[in-house]
């Protein structure tokens, strides 16, 4: 049976708090009601805890402002039930908004509570049939947990046609997004595991925003589509941190295939009661390719290997090889090993023996009792 983990909450979206706390009162004891003040709350609402199964528009200043936000709500999750509350005199786009799919249903004001509340129950029985799974549908993720899929491609066809496939299997939430600018804004709010992102876009083309993601987001892996890919734009794209890409005409089950192998590729083990020092020359020996996640108390930090080459790392401000000497020093620490190194860059040029020494020397000045203690232990 398919386990369904999306929100059944309500989201309210109006300009006017008065309206948003009437909303409540009136309807908490029917729904989980979450109010939104302004769009762009609504919006970043719907990034950071989305989808809903239910989204309410009522902003009056702007209807044309209502309808380009629900349209924005339908592009980014199609199984959203869409109502908006509008007035008399916007009958004829509200219909058109119905008859183009952008909404599910609206009502003109004024209307009786027991309309809205009929309404909205209809719209969550409309989402959960949105979002029930197709016989057919194949079990391919249960390798890993809940992964978000953020789409970039301004063909609407081409998003239509992916988030049809990807949304039949467990486990993946998909997002989408209609540039590489809009992207941006995703990525820099919410925790996303996959982009799969098209190169000729307006505003923020792909190439644009793998550069972006490798500078921001260089742990999140990409799958480029485009129609033409030559072996210069190959090699800028590898260059880029993106190892995999797709020409169009798509092959969406082979893309679908593709999906998962990524995903799986980064299946994560975690590791305590070893030294960070031991465990990273274990990944020497086994030459392994991997991203190493660190964390000691409040502090994460991250160490990149590529074939047993440690190339890269970071942790807050401290970049390369400043970082990986902090990182070795870290006590009392637990590891968590993906299978795929997240970083494409070479930033360490160093052999991971030297880079050891040096960190136990970093760590012998800051700390030259326990040097002398341990010298002495050992001479004993």
């Amino acid at each position: 049976m398919k386990t369904n983990p999306v929100r059944q909450n309500v989201l309210f979206v109006s300009n006017d708090a008065g309206i948003l706390d009437a909303y409540k009162r009136d309807l908490d004891d029917e729904f989980d009601i979450v109010p939104a003040l302004g769009e762009d709350r609504g919006l970043a609402e719907v990034y950071e805890n989305g989808p809903y199964a239910v989204v309410v528009a009522d902003l009056d200043s702007d209807q044309n402002n209502s309808m380009q936000f629900l349209s924005r709500i339908n592009r980014i999750f199609p199984d959203t039930a869409c109502i908006l509350l509008t007035g008399q005199n916007d009958l004829e786009s509200a219909i058109q908004a119905v008859n183009d799919g952008n909404i599910f249903r609206f009502l003109t004001k004024p209307f009786k509570l027991h309309i809205l509340i009929k309404t909205i129950h209809a719209g969550i029985a409309q989402f959960s049939k949105n979002c029930r799974e197709p016989e057919h549908a194949q079990e391919k993720v249960s390798v890993f947990s809940i992964k978000k899929v953020l789409i970039v491609d301004d063909d609407p066809v081409i998003r239509s046609l992916l988030l049809g496939k990807l949304r039949t299997f467990d486990n993946l939430r998909v997002l989408t997004a209609e540039n590489g600018k809009v992207a941006r804004t995703i990525l820099n709010i919410i925790k996303i595991d996959l982009v799969i992102t098209d190169l000729e876009m307006p505003e923020m083309n792909g190439l644009e925003l793998l550069s972006f993601m490798n500078r921001s987001h260089p742990q999140i892996p990409a799958i480029v589509l485009s129609w033409c890919i030559t072996e210069e734009l190959e090699r800028e794209i590898i260059a880029l941190g993106a190892s995999r890409y797709m020409e169009k005409p798509l092959d969406i089950d082979a893309l679908a295939e593709m999906v998962f192998e990524e995903l799986s590729s980064g299946a994560r083990g975690r590791i305590q009661g070893i030294s960070t020092a031991a465990f990273l020359q274990l990944m020497e020996i086994e030459e392994k390719t991997c991203t190493l996640t660190v964390r000691s108390d409040h502090r994460v930090g991250y160490l990149y290997f590529l074939k047993g080459g440690l190339i890269a790392a970071e942790t807050g401000n401290l970049r390369g090889e400043d970082a990986a000497y902090d990182i070795i020093n870290w006590e009392n620490s637990a590891i968590e090993i993906e299978n795929v190194c997240r970083y494409k860059k070479k930033e360490i040029s160093k052999p991971l023996m030297l880079i050891l020494m040096e960190s136990k020397r970093l760590e012998d000045e800051e700390n030259p009792n326990d040097s002398h203690y341990r010298d002495k232990a050992v001479h004993m």
